[in-house]
């Protein structure tokens, strides 16, 4: 099967998934959540609500990937790609919300940062200061969309320079698309090079938030953990059992992200840069992306035992009330 296909397929199923898993999770967080969660509660519900975003954002623009010498790009494939009002807008969306979703898991780890290490910094996730993180999260949205807008969108000279590959391989005229990406540099018919500085500025800009949101995770993630050992001994068990669930919930949270989020996006953002050409594998990375929201809420399902309750006890119910009906038709029969 094409690539193509293969990558529109799956960010249908991703969003399926993700649209069932999300609304699960934000049903659970809502009516199962233990009050000893505090206002954890509404940090992963904005987490969970914005993970659904992601997953509406990735169906509607249904990104292609395509790497080609020292650039790659990120094009609209929905039916708005050749909107030359709409299809900008929304590619420009789809590449923020990948942003967006960075930062947020990176306010996660400052929550479990404070709790755990430093509660008596508690007062930034309560009011009135715990404005600060929407006021943060707003502020690099626009700073990201606005960078991905001015700095990374089509210009006549990547147009010039994608203009082959594109229909070569995916039938498509470069002109008529919507795309975002950077091109680093052009080596002219004298083997010189020629920065692109209006790209590189740009990725430099939105990589280094992205790296940022990295090692806040890293960083806190392994004090947190150092911290949760050092206090096995020493803290309430119900406390303890809470503490390892949010930790593990968080792990799965991290290690998800790493595998389906940074690495794929790193190695498509440093292969133009050591003159490696993934062509239409760079859809691998979009595979990727569309899966992520969809893996993310299982681990919190999974890992946070209220959650899991619930679905443990339904699951008993329903075999209770099959053995009830299983009897009830062999007594009527007799």
């Amino acid at each position: 099967m094409h690539i193509a296909f293969i990558t529109t397929l799956v960010e249908y199923i991703g969003f399926v998934v993700s649209f069932i898993a999300n609304m699960t999770l934000i049903f659970l967080i809502s009516t199962r959540t233990p009050q000893s969660f505090g206002s954890y509660k509404y940090l992963m519900l904005w987490f969970a609500a914005f993970s659904l975003w992601y997953s509406i954002i990735d169906v509607l623009t249904q990104p292609s990937m395509h790497s080609y010498r020292n650039s790659y790009i990120v094009f609209c494939t929905s039916w708005f790609k050749y909107d030359p009002i709409l299809a900008p807008i929304i590619i420009t969306t789809y590449c923020t919300s990948y942003g967006l979703t960075l930062v947020l898991l990176a306010i996660h780890f400052v929550y479990r940062y404070i709790v755990i290490i430093r509660p008596n910094k508690i007062y930034w996730f309560r009011f009135p200061l715990f404005i600060f993180w929407p006021i943060t999260f707003i502020s690099i949205a626009i700073l990201w969309w606005c960078l991905v807008y001015f700095l990374l969108s089509s210009n006549p000279t990547f147009n010039a320079y994608l203009k082959d590959t594109m229909f070569e391989n995916y039938g498509e005229k470069i002109e008529q698309l919507s795309y975002i990406g950077p091109l680093y540099f052009i080596v002219d018919s004298k083997g010189e090079i020629q920065f692109q500085w209006r790209s590189c500025i740009g990725m430099i800009m939105v990589y280094s938030i992205a790296i940022t949101t990295l090692f806040i995770i890293m960083t806190l993630g392994h004090a947190i953990y150092k911290k949760m050992r050092t206090d096995a001994d020493f803290v309430a068990q119900k406390t303890l059992i809470i503490r390892k669930q949010l930790f593990h919930a968080l792990v799965l949270q991290t290690i998800v992200p790493i595998i389906f989020m940074y690495t794929p996006t790193t190695i498509l953002f440093l292969c133009p840069l050591i003159g490696v050409e993934l062509g239409v594998i760079a859809n691998m990375t979009s595979i990727c992306l569309a899966l992520y929201p969809a893996l993310d809420p299982m681990g919190a399902i999974y890992f946070i035992r209220a959650y899991r309750n619930f679905f443990e006890a339904a699951n008993k119910e329903k075999e209770c009330c099959g053995l009830f009906d299983l009897g009830h038709h062999a007594a009527t029969t007799n």
